[in-house]
């Protein structure tokens, strides 16, 4: 009898918005069809995988349960007082996970973000694209120590997966392309990862897209909801609200609090314009599909406000502060923005060769 080469893995995805989830979703769905995985996640982006993997086993273990302050000028602040609490949690979810490879005879681990699921017994990969973080500009010549950070986290990994492309051009810039302190031989671009591109077109002139933590996500939906109003066409709006299931429709505005990645994706695909945060893996979905883009970056948020300025400057998209955010004028300045080429994405087969013998 030949060798069983079917492999138990431990997918772990971090609740920071939906994005982490979203990107996770094709890696996934070429796993399962030769081994057994089991999700480990919390929050919205655990509903979102239960919703779209039933079968699979899922685990809901809290994060890192960072509170976020609606005064976007003291989120750092409000970050930096949390840290020995965030560590503390680190400390925990690595535990928790030693005790989970022993309990399911995992063989494997790859975590999206989660730097305390890893275990030293087995392989463990990390996906991210931060391998420094941006801080604000008054700390600017503090980024060093994140380094210092991530080179410490990361040595617990065998291999560091980043969801781009290295060289140039590139979608997280100094992200993931500019670091001093960490080890090259441990990375691996493995280019852009997308869930959109097997779906049937659904049109719209606008469609935005609500996400992020609270009590910004709600902000932005309030703005959004005000704004929108005035804005000519067929507009769809998505809440990124997955714990609830409602539908609204008022004249030529949809409002659905969640839908089906097929659906969304479907949209993404149709829309004449997105208008979004800037979160990375909503942008490399937009790039998937060469979209023009309105990006509103979630406030205090650095990596976001990072990534707006860097396409921006790059001209790829236009952005606009949440409190500076004027639908009808940015929506036409968006417009002069030229379509960006459509991006390979889903370099699926490579991902998992890289995974299963290394």
């Amino acid at each position: 009898m030949g060798k069983d080469l079917r492999k138990k893995i431990l997918y772990a995805v971090l609740n920071w918005g939906l994005g982490h989830s979203t990107r996770s979703l094709p890696i996934i769905r070429e796993l399962i069809k030769n081994n057994e995985v089991v999700i480990l996640s919390t929050g919205r982006s655990l509903m979102l995988l239960k919703s779209e993997f039933p079968e699979i086993e899922v685990i809901d273990y809290p994060d890192y349960s960072i509170k976020y302050v609606n005064n976007a000028n003291f989120l750092f602040l409000s970050l930096a007082f949390q840290l020995p609490k965030i560590l503390l949690g680190l400390w925990k979810e690595n535990s928790f996970t030693d005790r989970l490879v022993k309990e399911k005879n995992i063989d494997i681990i790859i975590s999206d973000n989660r730097y305390g699921v890893y275990s030293k017994g087995i392989p463990s990969y990390l996906i991210t694209h931060q391998l420094k973080f941006k801080l604000p500009a008054v700390l600017k010549w503090f980024e060093f120590l994140s380094e210092y950070f991530n080179k410490f986290y990361f040595s617990k990994f065998k291999k560091i997966l980043i969801p781009d492309l290295e060289g140039e051009p590139n979608f997280s810039g100094e992200l993931s392309h500019e670091f001093s302190l960490i080890d090259r031989s441990k990375l691996e671009y493995i280019g852009l990862l997308s869930d959109t591109m097997n779906c049937e077109s659904l049109s719209s002139d606008y469609l935005v897209l609500i996400s992020g933590p609270e009590p910004q996500r709600t902000n932005f939906e309030k703005i959004i909801s005000e704004q929108i109003k005035h804005i000519e066409g067929k507009k769809t709006v998505i809440l990124g609200k997955t714990e609830i299931n409602s539908y609204e429709s008022n004249n030529d505005i949809e409002y659905y609090s969640h839908l089906p990645r097929n659906k969304i994706s479907g949209m993404i695909k149709g829309a004449g314009m997105i208008i979004s945060r800037p979160g990375y893996s909503t942008v490399m979905e937009i790039a998937a599909m060469g979209k023009k883009a309105l990006f509103i970056p979630t406030p205090g948020q650095t990596e976001q406000e990072y990534l707006a300025r860097y396409y921006k400057k790059n001209k790829l998209f236009h952005y606009v502060t949440q409190k500076d955010l004027n639908l009808k004028t940015d929506i036409h300045e968006a417009q002069k923005y030229d379509e960006i080429p459509k991006q390979k994405v889903n370099d699926i087969g490579n991902i998992i060769k890289l995974i299963m013998e290394n």
